[in-house]
């Protein structure tokens, strides 16, 4: 299977940031190529294929799409106009061009994008697929995970645990860092239920303390958090923007 056939296959569903540009045809994916962009949209992190000269978009999964998004309000850092991608702060412009160019060399590297009062990391890592000097170079830009716990993986855990559904709302928010008290206000229970929740749940997780709890969670498997696509496997390529 030809790289190319991954970068080419969802050029049509990639933001632009001209609202007004025409959406071409998506082109038909072999089947191992459906399968392979499947299992990319199953992932808890946004990933996304540049070119490393210009910063051109050339395949980015469903939830990298979304954080591209010129819409978006998540806080990612970087956006796409006129097909390429870009800091949505001018101030990030010359190191998200200086981490571009590090790739170019097979140097990996970790960009800091700071906007207002938040900060965010993004991962971009050389592509190597060409020995050939004259071949485009491609980076990687992996996305920084929104949540420490992501809710698809939190309540396969709770289910596959034989969690309550209160005691999986009860993990979720501890997973969020919320203290037991803050948590009694959030469910509107007393704080001794909390307790008692919290204690159920170390039982049957086998865990010794709640920070052992979240440890077991935070490295579950990344699952994304679009559950309906394990019954649409038909829908491979990135998810069109409306």
């Amino acid at each position: 299977m030809e790289i190319n056939q991954l970068l080419n296959v969802n050029k049509a569903n990639l933001p632009t940031g001209n609202a007004s540009s025409e959406q071409a045809h998506t082109p038909a994916a072999p089947p191992e190529l459906s399968l392979l962009l499947a299992v990319l949209n199953m992932v808890d992190y946004g990933m996304a294929v540049v070119l490393a000269d210009t910063g051109q978009l050339v395949y980015a999964n469903r939830l990298a799409q979304s954080a591209l998004h010129p819409a978006s309000t998540q806080p990612t850092g970087l956006t796409v106009a006129n097909g390429r991608v870009s800091a949505r702060h001018s101030a990030n412009d010359e190191a998200l061009a200086q981490a571009l160019a590090r790739s170019k060399t097979q140097l990996r590297g970790l960009l800091s994008l700071v906007g207002g009062a938040s900060e965010t990391t993004v991962a971009v890592v050389p592509l190597d697929i060409s020995q050939d000097s004259q071949q485009p170079r491609y980076a990687m830009l992996v996305f920084a995970k929104q949540h420490l716990c992501d809710t698809t993986s939190i309540t396969l855990f709770a289910h596959e645990k034989g969690l309550t559904g209160a005691e999986g709302q009860v993990l979720a928010r501890v997973c969020e860092g919320m203290r037991p008290q803050q948590i009694a206000v959030c469910q509107g229970v007393q704080i001794s239920t909390v307790r008692t929740q919290l204690r159920s749940i170390r039982q049957k997780t086998a865990s010794d303390s709640v920070r052992e709890l979240i440890e077991m969670v935070s490295v579950l498997p990344p699952l994304a958090r679009h559950m309906q696509q394990f019954f649409e496997p038909h829908q491979a390529s990135g998810a069109a923007f409306g």
